[in-house]
């Protein structure tokens, strides 16, 4: 099985739903609790996930991950100190877990925004905006996300077969709204702009640039302002609602 086939299969085990944003506002960390809480589900998936859930947790609070501690993680889900390590080795391989669960998390998100047709400026801002809610929401999580991918390990190579998948999917889009079937032709643009969205939120959410303050708390706007880039840069020009 593929990297990304691993990462997928040990996401579906964890039964993690596809939560409404006015549930827990896309949080990675409320996902894992309320998954937790399902009725039927096994002890042994019940403690992963509140282990899980209680470095979310940390790594929202702004937590660095060379500063944590088991003891803390197991406390915090109100667990013995070495109830943790029959679950995972150490707290680099959890960290690496957690973040590769909150990738394909991330991803189907996206996968769910549903508005309007394929490659219209609708559904980009549609999945744009979502994007911005779950990026602001699990900022932590985004941190150690970019930190991961630019490392030489097993979940960097799964997570670059997964945004290969996506950027596939983006470039497939764009050949369609250009009338053309050449989809390889368009993934460095669906790279690029994917990228131009990653920097910017970055910058807003993460390094909390100044001269962005005042859209820290308006992801409309920033969905818009992005959406009209995208559609820019994929389209040469802004299409209509709807078309």
């Amino acid at each position: 099985m593929s990297q990304y086939g691993q990462m997928t299969a040990m996401t579906d085990s964890m039964e993690i739903p596809h939560l409404a944003e006015e549930d827990v506002q896309l949080s990675f960390m409320q996902a894992l609790l309320k998954a937790a809480d399902e009725p039927g589900i096994r002890k042994i998936q019940r403690t992963r996930l509140r282990l899980l859930a209680s470095i979310a947790k940390q790594l929202s609070d702004g937590a660095e991950q060379s500063g944590m501690r088991v003891a803390d993680v197991a406390s915090a889900a109100s667990l013995a100190h070495g109830t943790f390590y029959r679950y995972f080795p150490d707290l680099p391989s959890a960290i690496e877990t957690l973040v590769g669960d909150f990738a394909i998390f991330l991803y189907q998100q996206l996968a769910n925004s549903r508005g309007g047709a394929s490659g219209s400026r609708e559904r980009v801002r549609d999945a744009t905006l979502t994007y911005v809610k779950v990026f602001k929401a699990n900022a932590g999580l985004m941190r150690c996300l970019n930190s991961l991918r630019r490392e030489d390990t097993a979940f960097r190579k799964a997570f670059l077969e997964l945004s290969r998948g996506w950027n596939t999917r983006m470039a497939s889009a764009i050949a369609r709204r250009r009338g053309t079937a050449s989809v390889e032709e368009f993934l460095p643009t669906a790279y690029a702009l994917g990228g131009m969205i990653d920097e910017f939120l970055t910058q807003l959410y993460l390094r909390q640039d100044p001269a962005l303050t005042h859209l820290a708390n308006d992801e409309e706007a920033v969905a818009e302002l992005l959406t009209e880039l995208w559609c820019l840069g994929a389209y040469g020009r802004l299409p209509s609602e709807g078309g």
